[in-house]
Parts: structure tokens; sequence; C-alpha cells
């Protein structure tokens, strides 16, 4: 609705205030001083009318923002159960500015034990965390919990991504003021393999949601070492993907890595000496 503001309380001069508003959505203020012998209801009718026309403009662009969000939040779930991009993923990702070819952290945000209702916000979220480290974020809500897709920067080392995305996601949390969600931070991952980087991410998570840290909201993956093996819950695909995170070249096969092999046996078998 629009109202008329005595001059009284506004230190003489009147206005006509009108209220922007989509159900229970308050979008913001007209406000518009009445100068003179300007007819109040001409005002009243012009802010009326600006109110309709904002309300609508602004509604608007609301659902084409909700379009945009969930189109890249289709394609990031995509992009993590594909393995390999095909002509359609990659013209999809092209119309949205999505750059396939870089590397990316996925960040699991866990939300298990909170009340119903008080999910995390995650649009928020994913807003906070691009704009401390300008780069580009797909949002992803899951059954569990939000997934974090984020652009690793080129030219800047995995173990610094890993840092600043880490520092990132604590940093968003606790702006949103969110004092139940942990969340675990996979390794810089290469297109194609992002399913690998939620399942590390996730364990991640499970591990800090375990074993919570007043200090931390948010751990990385290789910080885990083997403890990722205890969250595995005798997953074989977690403990194989552990076992060739560590062990992984000298499974490629050859005869110089067989011969590793055989001399790291001799030393399990020689009692560690």
């Amino acid at each position: 609705g629009v109202v008329r503001v005595d001059g009284g309380r506004t230190g003489g001069r009147d206005y006509m205030l009108g209220s922007v508003v989509d159900g229970d959505h308050h979008f913001g203020w007209v406000v518009t001083p009445i100068e003179g012998s300007v007819s109040v209801a001409h005002v009243q009718w012009a802010v009326d009318r600006a109110v309709v026309h904002l309300t609508a403009e602004f509604v608007s662009q609301r659902r084409i923002a909700r379009v945009a969000w969930n189109a890249r939040a289709n394609l990031a779930r995509q992009m993590v159960r594909s393995t390999t991009y095909d002509a359609d993923l990659r013209a999809c990702a092209e119309y949205l500015g999505v750059d396939l070819a870089a590397d990316r952290v996925i960040a699991f945000v866990l939300e298990r034990g909170r009340s119903s209702g008080s999910a995390v916000d995650a649009g928020r979220l994913g807003d906070l965390i691009s704009e401390d480290l300008d780069v580009d974020i797909l949002t992803i809500r899951g059954t569990e919990g939000v997934i974090l897709s984020i652009e690793a920067p080129a030219g800047v080392g995995n173990v610094t991504v890993i840092a600043r995305c880490k520092a990132a996601v604590n940093k968003g949390l606790d702006r949103m003021g969110d004092r139940f969600a942990v969340a675990g931070i996979s390794s810089v991952t290469r297109p194609g393999q992002l399913r690998r980087a939620y399942r590390e991410a996730f364990e991640a998570a499970r591990c800090l949601d375990r074993y919570p840290s007043e200090s931390n909201r948010a751990i990385a993956c290789d910080e885990l070492g083997p403890a990722r093996l205890l969250v595995a819950n005798s997953n074989e695909q977690s403990v194989r993907m552990y076992v060739y995170d560590v062990l992984g070249d000298l499974l490629a096969g050859g005869v110089s890595n067989n011969d590793l092999l055989r001399t790291l046996q001799e030393f399990f078998d020689s009692g560690r000496s």
C-alpha cells in the first residue's frame, strides 16, 4: 500500500511512502517528497503506479534468478555424475558461462542433527564464498547437505587452493551465523573426476561430524590421512580410493614398481626394520 507521512514527523516536509511487496517478501520502499502545491492525490497515484511496476520487475528478476540457479545446479549435478562431458553438457556450460576445463574443489556441507526448517541457505553460502574467493561456484542442494563445486584458479598451487577454500567455507558459515553445519573439502580435481571429489568431501565432513572441533568447522580430505578409513563404513569403493591415493603410482605396474613393492613387503616382513 501507499501512505502519507505528515511533515510533523519528518521535519516539516510531507512524504508519500510505498511498500514494494510480493507475498511475504519485502523488496524495498518508494519514498517521494511532496513539494509545495503539488496535489497529494497525484503524488499518491504516481507512487502507487511505481509500486505496481517495481513489484512486477522485482518478481520477474527473482524468477529469472531462480531459473538460472536451477540450471546451474542441474549442470553441477551432471558434472559430478559424469566422467565424460557430452555435447549437450558442453553447450549448457557455455550458455551458463561455466568453464568445464577448469580444475575444481568440492566442498560438502553436512546438515545432519539440525532442527527441521533450519537448512543451510545454499544460495547465500555460495555467494559469500564466491565473493571471498572471486571464482565461479556451482551450488547443489543434496539429500544430506549442500554441495559446492568451486573453480580452482589457474596458476595457484593445490595446497594454497585447498587452504583458501577451507578458510572461505569457515568464514561463510560464520557470517551466516550457522552453528550446526560442518564441511569437508576435497582435493583439487581434474574435470571428469568430480564424483571422486564428492566422495572425498563427504567422508571428510562425516569425520568432522563424528569428531567435532570447537575451533574448526571445515576440514580438508588431505588432512585426514588414514582416518579416512574410519569413516568409510567398510565401503569398498572408499577404501580402494584411499589405497590408490596413497599407493597409486606403486600399483601402476612395471619392473621398477614391482621391485619397490617387493622391498615394501620385505620391510613389513622384517618388522618394519
